[in-house]
């Protein structure tokens, strides 16, 4: 397995703060460089903090900078319904000594990407709205030749979650997912198509709450709140940010395919809806990525609780 040197750009965020475990119990496979906020699933304010403290509770001893407070173009909406109002499933753990970085988070990943040694480049990890890094790329348009790839959790071939046909990622800033899409970079697209299926049961989640290691009941607390909240008729609950780590880790389990990728930038009933062209031959080779398409759920299941336990034994 080649280790990857990463940044991940998220709004934690309950699937994004068991992603991290996941990410926390892999350093053979990840060297996390820094983990940058955007505001999505909660506040600036919010995510940031939950960064902070995650990071300090799984003993991920990295910087973490807090990146925009809003859409490029629209206004904020978050998804705190389903993720409390801490954006932790109310769920509490200790308040991490640690503070932000002093630079906004586009400045500070530019900073990284430009103190690369020669040669070397990063995988970015984006499991949030693509405010930060659509800005980014804009901005700093050099900083491309540092970026192995961006691996995403957001979008989807068909269907949504916040609309119809609009998965929320996406939705929230439109205009951001669409520069990153059109950057010309390598990407990975982890829709619903795939994240959807990667959920954990409700039998699950009930023996992760119940469990004497705090990593996997912190996990599966967490977890519970989302499945009394916007899941219960389901009867499991989507960790559709654990999807892009586990893709890079077991890209075995996966199933992808050859697409063009663009996003519904209007204010009609599709707006946010991504566009996923599977011509990909009509296309020049830089518009060419990865849509990843189905799972061995199986084995997400698997992999993802082992690495729950894990995590939950190195920091006792």
């Amino acid at each position: 397995m080649e280790k990857r040197k990463i940044i991940v750009d998220c709004d934690p965020g309950i699937d994004d703060s068991i992603a991290l475990a996941y990410a926390a119990a892999h350093p053979e496979a990840f060297e996390l460089l820094a983990v940058t906020t955007v505001a999505g699933n909660q506040t600036i304010e919010k995510v940031t903090r939950n960064a902070l403290d995650v990071t300090a509770l799984f003993k991920l001893n990295v910087p973490v900078a807090a990146g925009m407070v809003e859409p490029i173009v629209r206004e904020l909406q978050t998804a705190s319904e389903f993720h409390g109002k801490n954006g932790l499933g109310d769920c509490t753990i200790p308040r991490a000594d640690a503070e932000p970085e002093k630079e906004m988070a586009v400045f500070y990943i530019k900073k990284l990407l430009t103190e690369l040694p020669e040669g070397e480049k990063v995988t970015l990890i984006c499991t949030a709205p693509l405010t930060n890094i659509g800005l980014l790329l804009k901005i700093y348009p050099e900083v491309k030749a540092k970026i192995q790839e961006i691996v995403l959790m957001g979008g989807a071939i068909a269907g949504g979650n916040v609309t119809a046909s609009a998965e929320f990622n996406i939705y929230v800033d439109p205009e951001a997912a669409r520069i990153v899409f059109k950057s010309g970079l390598p990407i990975v697209m982890c829709g619903l198509d795939v994240t959807e299926k990667c959920a954990l049961t409700s039998s699950q989640i009930q023996k992760l709450s119940q469990s004497q290691n705090k990593i996997a009941r912190f996990c599966g607390e967490m977890t519970g709140y989302s499945l009394a909240n916007g899941n219960k008729f389901r009867g499991k609950v989507s960790i559709h940010d654990a999807v892009p780590y586990m893709y890079l880790t077991h890209p075995e389990i996966f199933k992808v395919e050859k697409v063009a990728l663009d996003v519904d930038c209007s204010d009609g009933v599709s707006a946010g809806r991504t566009i996923v062209d599977f011509r990909w031959w009509m296309y020049e080779e830089s518009e060419e990525n990865i849509a990843v398409v189905d799972v061995d759920v199986a084995k997400f299941q698997e992999y993802l609780i082992e690495a729950i336990y894990e995590l939950g034994e190195k920091v006792k």
